[in-house]
């Protein structure tokens, strides 16, 4: 489908194989844009993740990543990449898996204030209605202050601290994911 951002070493995979989307990969786009369905390029390479926002007629999201400006991990996104995803109308969720937060970070060495700069930088960079909040609980996400969901009100807390408001926390805490599937299904066949 398209080349990823972490190839898998012990199965031998190339690091790119496709040159970013496969013809299979540029299919699916398609199909997915068809149907209604969001194109999610959480995982992608850089070059997939750029073909699959010039391709894509609804703007693409990335579910659960974070910054390259905080942590050069693989998985996160460098200003490029948040450029275009602001051009195309997209969203960026950031993840609160500690690894890719901060370099070496664990669950107790980052903290909500770690996990709200990276928002902070976003909603600077590409603006508030382009950012999002992803837990990822069931995939290796959650820090010191969020663990869990009944730890969802000491973002909030922080957010309010840090002079958001309630029409920009809201986008944050959904109002944005919400957009862009309604704007899917509005341009659906």
């Amino acid at each position: 489908m398209g080349d990823s951002s972490n190839p898998r070493r012990d199965l031998n995979d190339p690091e790119e194989e496709h040159g970013g989307l496969s013809a299979l990969g540029r299919e699916a786009v398609a199909e997915l844009n068809r149907v209604g369905m969001l194109v999610d390029i959480a995982h992608t390479s850089k070059k997939t993740m750029m073909q699959a926002a010039g391709l894509s007629r609804t703007p693409v999201l990335s579910t659960h990543s974070c910054l390259k400006a905080f942590n050069d991990n693989p998985r996160n996104l460098d200003d490029e990449q948040l450029d275009v995803l602001r051009d195309v109308g997209g969203v960026v969720q950031i993840t609160a898996v500690p690894s890719f937060l901060k370099q070496g970070g664990k669950i107790e060495t980052v903290t909500v204030s770690d996990y709200i700069d990276q928002i902070d930088y976003a909603v600077k960079r590409i603006g508030v209605e382009h950012v999002g909040i992803s837990s990822d609980f069931d995939g290796g996400g959650g820090f010191t202050g969020w663990r869990d969901a009944s730890e969802c009100g000491n973002l909030t807390d922080e957010l309010v601290r840090r002079g958001y408001g309630r029409t920009e926390i809201s986008l944050l805490w959904g109002g944005n994911f919400l957009r862009l599937l309604r704007l899917a299904e509005q341009r659906a066949e």
